[in-house]
């Protein structure tokens, strides 16, 4: 049995949802500018990222909902409505998305001071309303860092 992937709609809930990994400026990921970023500022980018990993797999477990409902959903988000926890993931999907957006800009040119501020503003924002949202923290080492040998 083949199953087919249903759209989101509308496109900009699809764009919002794929936030890390959505092309912004000169096909510049947020996952891509993140490595760029990661050279001078790794804890920041480490912080980061978990924020990120958090809220996508809090997000997969919505996709079916996000799916059915994304018109209605995309209408209460941009209203300004407090409507349930899916509606508050989505704006802390649309706060890391829009630093995305910054990182994909500094990424194009490196030389130009870094985003350390918006950076350290949105970890603390997003991770403050990820707890209180329940969204469990990771467990154990970050991916990458566990013990070689």
């Amino acid at each position: 049995m083949q199953f087919v992937a249903v759209e989101i709609e509308p496109p900009e809930l699809a764009q919002l949802v794929d936030f890390a990994e959505r092309p912004r400026v000169d096909d510049w990921s947020l996952r891509a500018a993140l490595v760029r970023y990661a050279q001078p500022q790794p804890q920041r980018v480490q912080a980061l990222l978990e924020s990120v990993r958090r809220l996508d797999f809090t997000l997969g477990k919505h996709r079916k909902t996000i799916e059915k409902t994304g018109p209605e959903l995309w209408a209460t988000l941009q209203s300004g409505a407090d409507d349930g926890e899916l509606v508050a993931l989505l704006r802390v999907a649309t706060e890391i998305d829009e630093l995305g957006d910054v990182l994909a800009k500094w990424a194009l040119d490196p030389d130009q001071a870094q985003p350390n501020d918006a950076v350290d503003r949105v970890v603390a924002g997003t991770s403050a309303r990820l707890d209180a949202l329940g969204v469990a923290r990771e467990e154990g080492p970050p991916p990458g860092r566990r013990g070689r040998g």
